[in-house]
């Protein structure tokens, strides 16, 4: 065969050439990616098939979530109502025993572990209850929430800690409202609120409040028109309108019913004959009387003041009173 025999043959060969070619090719990008997936770590050596493949990010979250529904596995589950309320009674009763729990509620705990839990009873407050190692500790909702209350007249964005939040324990001035009734004061409530343990003032629609507190197994009432003139206590819920309002209605039927009153000073009190009080009139005279039994008992004139008590009137000057009421 001669040189000029070459391409015929080559163009008869060339087919089969290029079969043999494109066989070869296919074999060798398909071995690759084998190895590519056998070898790949993302893959964890699997065999995968096309459409398997999953996402990193995808698998990163699944291994996420396992360790969350791990972890959550392993928290403790929070109490039933029912272990609640098992758990909160017996404080409760050794706490507070006067408290049939109508309702609890755990509070959580102290840094120390201390378990806080909320009860509401049948009457009067409910309870913030400790259950302490030494034994359970109440504290009165009535009085956590009047700290409260004061804590933000001083200061409206005042940190006022923990206070009672269950339905039944949202009555406090309700609940101080029946301690007054208890007192026998005729007093329609607007205005309450705990000053310490076992003292509360109470404010009256239209007219002078109320001091309370409990002794004992009683109360303690002070009108508050009384107890600003005996001491430095101040009455936030009676006005000085509602204050010296009491007065003509004191001493109505009595001699000094013609003075009407503008300004009163408490001189003392006497076991056996009572309280006596100097009253400033608005025609300028000074008069003092006597109280005893919530009544107006006797009058005398600032006139005889040293005379009687030893002292002389400080509302009225002497030569602005005239004689004997």
């Amino acid at each position: 065969m001669g040189l000029h025999d070459f391409p015929i043959l080559f163009r008869k060969a060339f087919p089969m050439l290029k079969s043999l070619a494109l066989a070869l090719a296919v074999g060798f990008f398909a071995a690759g990616a084998a190895s590519a997936q056998s070898s790949n770590p993302d893959y964890g050596g699997r065999n995968v098939q096309p459409g398997d493949e999953q996402p990193v990010d995808m698998r990163r979250e699944t291994s996420a979530s396992r360790v969350r529904d791990d972890r959550r596995a392993r928290q403790p589950q929070a109490p039933t109502a029912e272990e609640v309320m098992a758990a909160a009674r017996p404080l409760a009763a050794a706490a507070a025993p006067a408290c049939q729990v109508t309702e609890a509620a755990l509070r959580g705990a102290r840094e120390d572990g201390t378990k806080l839990y909320e009860v509401a009873c049948a009457s009067g407050p409910g309870y913030l209850l400790e259950d302490m190692a030494a034994g359970p500790k109440a504290n009165d909702c009535v009085l956590q929430w009047s700290y409260g209350e004061m804590a933000r007249d001083a200061d409206p964005a005042a940190d006022v800690g923990l206070q009672c939040s269950l339905p039944g324990n949202q009555n406090p001035m309700q609940v101080i409202a029946t301690y007054g009734r208890e007192a026998g004061l005729d007093c329609q409530v607007d205005q309450a609120r705990a000053l310490a343990v076992d003292v509360y003032e109470v404010g009256c629609a239209g007219r002078d409040g109320w001091r309370l507190e409990k002794v004992g197994a009683s109360w303690k009432s002070s009108p508050c028109w009384d107890l600003q003139l005996r001491s430095d206590a101040v009455c936030n819920f009676s006005s000085e309108d509602e204050s010296r309002a009491v007065w003509p209605r004191l001493v109505a039927g009595s001699d000094a019913a013609a003075c009407v009153p503008v300004d009163v000073a408490w001189m003392g009190d006497n076991a056996d004959r009572g309280s006596f009080y100097e009253i400033k009139c608005q025609s300028g005279e000074g008069i003092i009387v006597r109280f005893k039994d919530d009544a107006a008992q006797q009058t005398y004139s600032c006139l005889d003041a040293p005379q009687i008590f030893r002292k002389e009137c400080t509302l009225t000057p002497a030569a602005a009173t005239g004689g004997r009421a």
